[in-house]
């Protein structure tokens, strides 16, 4: 019977080559943008999934609770916690610790820059599933000048040489090799390149520095989070709040925040964490690959019902010759089962193809598409979904009367009819919503990247100076060296702050606002007087900072609108201020600047003279100058690495993820408006088809080409134009929605959701003109020649 059914199924395909074309053409699509998108968002569900104990380990945060209720959260937590925590609490098997410690490290003469870098508890191999590749987990970090690096780190340094007993200098201090790390997978959160031991016993006071380490939990069995949440607002109370109390900061307080490790990835806002992933955007396209799938099935549906007069004398003949409607049902639904499955291994096959791209644009790795759990499961849905979208074809072709159907003037209820017609535009709702949300995503990206950010950060250079107090004091002259360059219209010395990338520093500011004494906390920035008139920022009242006032180098302040208008300050300059061990007044308002992303509203600022130790030179040269810089800067740090950035490229690195997530989002888009062109075209297909002998009656009476061009156009141009018009009001609700993630937006002008509407018009009359105009144009002698 299988064969038999199989015979068939595969005679109608081949009887019927360009309906099956577009049928499976359309279903493998479909299949491939759903599998694509599926394994996306897997990849990005099971960060940290590889830890055998990934139930058991949780992440200690804090937030630092303000006066102002300014809140700070903050990845990194104090270093005496874990050391608490693996005395105290019989229910935590181990706590440990992650210290961020970029280092420069020399080997055979050759210098690197590495960022992924951890200073460690001995122990922390107990905590996470990390491979070793050579070397003893137990015994890796117990001696205090040992290193663990990754194989990648072992290549780059040593090539095809065994790495263990190797001495390397890391920060001009020496260290043997005692083992090597398996690269970690891509999917995870902490990207480590390198581990070095750290005493962290020394440290026995809980305040009086900054928060250094990132603080990971292993419980002996799965926590009670409640519980333990209680037991760390008791160590907040009893050890934390005294010492804020002593160093009379008694209006703080410090709550500690716990963070299981599958969701440490998706947590955002804390500060000094690392990259982050956007968790609604992962849902937004498994809704996506929903949808597009969801399409593709739909036309299955839409393209199986309208081929149902020319199977009707098929089904009529079979039931004659005495076949049941069940072994009818079950002949359909194999056939569906069968073209489903020819989809799938076409769908499959497309995914692979397109793998490597995907890759390349988001920057991951998914490698083993095969031991996805969630590729097995899309299979299997597609083809569960095979069955149930084919059941009401099957009933539909089955339940036809014999007699019935083998009369010539057959024609199929309008039941039937609305269906299709209730799918396609079904479809081109979905369409035409997701061309005009590409159009609003792409106007924003455009806006975003055009606007002004009130300074020129054009052709502005950031070197990175040394953590090194000898090598500073080499600072002074380097800078005057770098005036001298022929190609250099300025420079400013300052401390490291983001201006595109990384973090800004950040401190409680004391001010008065209308009589009242406040503490806020703000952003601050530490400068020279070379700064505000290198980025050409603009000052609105005021001055600024003067290397001839000597008085500016601790009482100068310099503040944005923002920080004004957070104070209620009508006549700024002058008012009395305290932060970040200056105290003394404000000499100077500067407008607004976007220093950090347009997804949050210019924050409040703070300016004054750098008296910490420099971290950054910014230099105004233009790029092809830049070994001018770079040898300059061997002259005066030659045993240290050349790190630099433009601000530009800072910024710009800012949004790439919204443009590389923008950028699928087209594809997926023009995916779907294919898929449901297919459609659209097979249906018309066999529209045209069954009304071929009604069109050579027409013509034979007078009808004029484009008169038959507009009869069998004008129903499904209406169905598109419905779907348009539904489409209007659901594209500016969802899109209005999404411009809420950015605090500076477009608005959504009546021609950005008009324009989708023609174009879509405009494709479907274009898909739809081919096959009616190849049946206006036919001979009516040979449509009625069997009449």
């Amino acid at each position: 019977m299988i064969k038999n059914y199989l015979k068939i199924a595969w005679r109608n395909l081949i009887r019927h080559k360009s309906f099956s074309l577009i049928n499976i053409g359309g279903l493998s699509i479909g299949i491939a943008a759903c599998l694509l998108i599926s394994l996306y968002v897997n990849y990005e569900l099971s960060y940290d999934g590889y830890n055998l104990k990934k139930d058991r380990i949780v992440r200690i945060t804090n937030m630092v609770r303000t006066p102002e209720k300014d809140n700070l959260t903050v990845a990194l937590a104090p270093t005496l916690l874990a050391t608490t925590l693996n005395h105290n609490y019989p229910e935590v098997e181990t706590a440990v610790r992650l210290e961020p410690d970029g280092a420069v490290v020399k080997v055979n003469d050759q210098l690197f820059s590495e960022k992924f870098v951890y200073k460690a508890d001995a122990n922390i191999f107990d905590v996470f599933t990390w491979q070793f590749i050579e070397g003893n987990p137990s015994q890796a970090l117990k001696d205090p000048h040992s290193i663990v690096i990754t194989a990648a780190l072992a290549k780059k340094y040593f090539g095809n040489e065994k790495a263990i007993g190797k001495t390397i200098t890391c920060n001009k201090l020496p260290y043997h090799v005692t083992a090597v790390l398996a690269d970690l997978p891509e999917n995870s959160d902490l990207k480590i390149d390198a581990l070095l031991p750290d005493d962290f016993s020394k440290v026995t006071a809980w305040t009086g520095f900054d928060f250094d380490d990132y603080t990971f939990v292993l419980f002996r069995q799965k926590p009670d989070y409640a519980a333990f949440a209680k037991k760390l607002a008791l160590i907040s109370k009893n050890d934390i709040q005294p010492a804020l109390n002593k160093q009379g900061a008694s209006k703080y307080s410090v709550q500690f925040n716990i963070e299981p490790l599958k969701d440490v990835h998706f947590v955002t806002g804390n500060m000094g964490d690392t990259v982050k992933g956007d968790k609604q955007l992962v849902y937004i396209f498994w809704v996506l690959a929903i949808v597009i799938l969801v399409i593709a099935l739909l036309n299955y549906i839409n393209l199986s019902t309208a081929r149902a007069t020319e199977r009707a004398k098929e089904v009529g003949v079979r039931k004659v010759t005495g076949a049941l409607q069940s072994s009818l049902i079950r002949q359909f639904l194999f056939e569906s089962f069968f073209v489903t499955a020819i989809a799938l291994v076409i769908g499959i096959g497309l995914m692979f193809i397109i793998l490597p791209f995907l890759n390349s644009l988001l920057e991951i790795k998914i490698s083993h598409a095969w031991a996805s759990g969630s590729f097995w499961g899309i299979c299997a849905v597609v083809l569960a979904s095979s069955l149930l979208t084919g059941l009401y074809p099957a009933f539909v072709l089955s339940g036809f009367q014999p007699i019935t159907a083998l009369k010539s003037n057959f024609k199929h209820q309008a039941k039937g009819l609305t269906l299709r017609k209730a799918i396609t535009v079904t479809q081109f709702v979905i369409a035409t919503v997701m061309i005009a949300g590409a159009f609003i995503m792409n106007k924003q990206i455009n806006f975003i990247q055009h606007s002004s950010l009130g300074f020129d950060n054009n052709q502005v250079l950031n070197v990175s100076l040394p953590d090194d107090s000898v090598a500073l004091l080499q600072v002074p002259a380097f800078n005057n060296a770098l005036k001298q360059l022929s190609g250099v219209k300025g420079t400013s010395v300052g401390v490291s702050f983001s201006m595109g990338n990384g973090e800004t520093p950040k401190a409680t500011t004391m001010a008065s606002s209308n009589g009242v004494k406040r503490e806020v906390v703000s952003n601050y920035f530490m400068i020279d007087d070379k700064f505000i008139p290198l980025m050409s920022m603009t000052l609105i009242a005021g001055r600024n900072l003067s290397d001839a006032m000597a008085t500016d180098k601790k009482e100068g302040f310099i503040v944005n609108e923002a920080f004004v208008n957070q104070m209620g300050w009508k006549k700024p300059i002058g008012q009395l201020m305290e932060g970040f061990n200056n105290k003394g007044r404000v000499i100077g308002v500067v407008k607004n600047f976007h220093y950090s992303s347009m997804h949050n509203p210019i924050a409040p600022l703070v300016m004054i003279y750098n008296g910490q130790k420099s971290s950054s030179v910014f230099v105004k040269i233009a790029p092809s100058e830049l070994k001018l810089v770079k040898a300059a800067w061997q002259n005066y740090f030659p045993d240290m690495p050349f790190n630099y950035n433009f601000l530009d490229d800072g910024f710009n690195a800012m949004y790439q993820k919204d443009i590389t997530s923008i950028r699928l989002f087209n594809y997926f888009t023009v995916l779907s408006i294919l898929i449901a062109c297919l459609g659209l075209y097979g249906l018309a297909y066999l529209v045209a088809t069954q009304r071929t002998k009604e069109i050579g009656i027409r013509k034979v009476l007078g009808a004029a080409i484009n008169q038959v061009l507009v009869l069998l156009a004008k129903d499904f141009v209406k169905l598109v134009a419905i779907a348009s018009v539904l489409a209007i009001p659901l594209t500016w609700l969802i899109m209005s929605k999404w411009l809420t993630s950015y605090a500076y937006h477009i608005t959504i002008n009546w021609w950005l959701l008009t324009l989708p509407v023609f174009m879509i018009l405009m494709i479907a009359i274009v898909v739809i003109s081919y096959q009616t105009i190849k049946v206006a144009v036919t001979n009516p002698v040979k449509s009625l020649k069997s009449e």
